[in-house]
């Protein structure tokens, strides 16, 4: 690896490390049950400041709107298939086609 490339794959492994937190912190949230449940709120609640962390630290690295639109958009298809798979939450085609055009409009910031 040149180290031309270094700083590009640190900025993307901070984005990926931020996506994570914040799919596994809005998992938490919902297992608060509106923040009943304290302890997954509050461990919800570090993981997202967490994540927006690990977004301050991508974003020096990478283009902001670049770096946003990809922890927005993974974050958000990443969470709608957890909601489905793991607390039952139906997508309905509508949401799929929305899901679609997140990803599309992902790869079009970054090939644009």
């Amino acid at each position: 690896m040149t180290s031309a490339l270094l700083p590009q794959t640190l900025a993307l492994a901070w984005l990926a490390l931020a996506v994570v937190l914040e799919v596994l912190g809005s998992c938490l949230l919902k297992l608060s049950d509106g923040m009943r449940r304290r302890l997954p709120g509050l461990a919800g609640l570090a993981l997202v400041i967490g994540a927006f962390a690990a977004l301050a630290q991508a974003i020096r690295g990478m283009d902001l709107s670049v770096a946003y639109a990809v922890w927005g958009g993974a974050g958000l298809v990443i969470t709608a298939i957890i909601g489905a798979l793991v607390f039952g939450q139906r997508i309905r085609p509508t949401g799929w086609t929305g899901i679609a055009l997140v990803l599309v409009g992902v790869v079009a910031l970054k090939l644009l």
